[in-house]
């Protein structure tokens, strides 16, 4: 079920939020949790009993922490195991055994790749029980631990299939002390409302240019289009996930909760390390908590340092998608952090905008090139096209029609923090807040009878 769809905005989101709202506090965790699974099996059916799997795994391992402390990190280390195996499974067996197809077939040998379907959601509800079984082995407290509570933490339908990724000692404590409150509930009503017109005004609007664009032969292409492909599906992927993240933290704010931003204006960014820590913030931290500081952060030297570095993004690379080219996206983010780590080290000189030209003009579009190719071969012919100077078989121009351009032109100047600079100089008026109420009516109307709301197109991350 697709935020942007009408039968979640006019059935399924009201319905919850009424029927919340009606119910005791006693009662609404257990509701939430219910409303979760509905919403989960509306798009997986039978594959909810995955989840479940993956929550009764983080459930049973918190409980045995908590009662047999001498194991706990065997406990531990067992139940974060088992959760990512699921993801393994169903994740990396089809790439694998496709791999190993290949290989054996030049010795003369068979073998039938698996063919295994990736559920919705499964890279985040799986790192969210990592969390889970972490947090509690490293803050282990004489407290109470519920299935239900657990449960909804995995599976609560805001950030159940495309983030942010919560943390359990963030997310439990609220649990208990949860209100409903009007305040509350406007300020995420205005956060979902902006998170779907970035969805369905501009995201939806660019995807089929971005689509074309990447469907041509790369020979065909010329080297201006080659060159700002990358951009614009930069400016799709950015106003698709940070508006299903915006959407999914106004959804959590009307039901008591609140959610870790994911977003950050990455466009500002004057690094690629810089960049990592305002795109997709909770994976980015997931990776570094959970991951680069237990293998030794940056306290072992400066090679192992590295090393630790290339380990996190070529994991990172894979966890954004099982093939070739997402380990290319992973090599490439480790090794511009490499370059800039040295940089760093041995020259003092600074200069923001020249960072910033950079950033924009050297790192992204390899790095987000990387993630929209279909393959390695895809992205090395685009690359050369980029840099062989050829002519395009088709006009830059005409890829574009009015709506297109308009959403292009939006996206280029709201990427940046336009809106952040706004509220600061004018959000504590009256007037101001009476015109953005007004213009939060006007865009929503707006994306409600948006052609491209008709499709419904799911958020670039459920891929992932």
């Amino acid at each position: 079920m697709v935020f942007s769809s009408p039968i979640f905005l006019f059935i399924f989101l009201p319905l919850v939020w009424i029927l919340h709202a009606m119910l005791p506090e006693r009662l609404r965790n257990v509701f939430l949790l219910f409303a979760s699974l509905i919403f989960y099996m509306y798009g997986e059916g039978s594959f909810v009993i995955l989840m479940l799997a993956t929550i009764t795994t983080a459930y049973v391992s918190i409980k045995l922490i908590q009662n047999h402390e001498k194991y706990k990190k065997v406990i531990a280390v067992t139940g974060s195991v088992l959760a990512i195996s699921i993801l393994l499974i169903f994740k990396y067996a089809n790439f694998f055994t496709e791999q190993l197809s290949l290989v054996l077939a030049k010795f003369g040998l068979t073998l039938v790749p698996t063919r295994f379907h990736l559920p919705l959601g499964i890279s985040f509800f799986t790192f969210q029980a990592v969390s889970c079984i972490v947090d509690f082995y490293r803050k282990h407290e004489e407290r109470k631990v519920t299935f239900i509570d657990t449960a909804l933490y995995i599976s609560f339908f805001p950030q159940l299939v495309a983030g942010p990724i919560v943390r359990y000692d963030n997310f439990i404590p609220q649990l208990k002390y949860r209100s409903v409150h009007y305040a509350a509930f406007l300020y995420g009503l205005k956060r979902f409302v902006y998170g779907f017109a970035k969805k369905v005004l501009i995201s939806n609007t660019l995807s089929p240019v971005v689509d074309k664009v990447y469907s041509m032969e790369p020979s065909s292409m010329g080297t201006a289009v080659a060159w700002m492909a990358p951009f614009i599906f930069t400016i799709e992927l950015y106003f698709d996930f940070s508006g299903y993240s915006d959407m999914a933290i106004g959804l959590a704010r009307m039901f008591g909760v609140k959610i870790p931003e994911n977003f950050l204006y990455p466009f500002a960014a004057t690094s690629l390390g810089n960049m990592w820590r305002r795109w997709h913030i909770s994976l980015s931290t997931w990776f570094r908590d959970y991951l680069y500081i237990p293998l030794g952060g940056s306290r072992k030297g400066e090679f192992r340092t590295i090393v630790n570095l290339w380990i996190i993004f070529l994991i990172c690379g894979l966890w954004h998608g099982s093939a070739w080219h997402f380990i290319l996206f992973g090599s490439i983010s480790a090794f511009f952090i490499t370059i800039e780590r040295i940089f760093k080290k041995h020259c003092s000189y600074r200069n923001k905008v020249l960072a910033h030209l950079y950033t924009l003009c050297v790192v992204f579009p390899p790095f987000f090139m990387s993630v929209r190719v279909r393959s390695v071969t895809h992205f090395f012919e685009i690359a050369r096209v980029m840099f062989v100077p050829a002519a395009s078989s088709v006009e830059f121009s005409r890829l574009f029609d009015t709506r297109s351009a308009v959403a292009l032109a939006a996206g280029l100047v709201f990427c940046f923090p336009v809106y952040g600079l706004i509220t600061a100089k004018f959000g504590k008026s009256k007037v101001f807040r009476c015109l953005e109420a007004v213009f939060l009516v006007v865009l929503f109307a707006a994306a409600l009878s948006s052609s491209s709301m008709i499709f419904s197109d799911p958020f670039i991350y459920f891929r992932f």
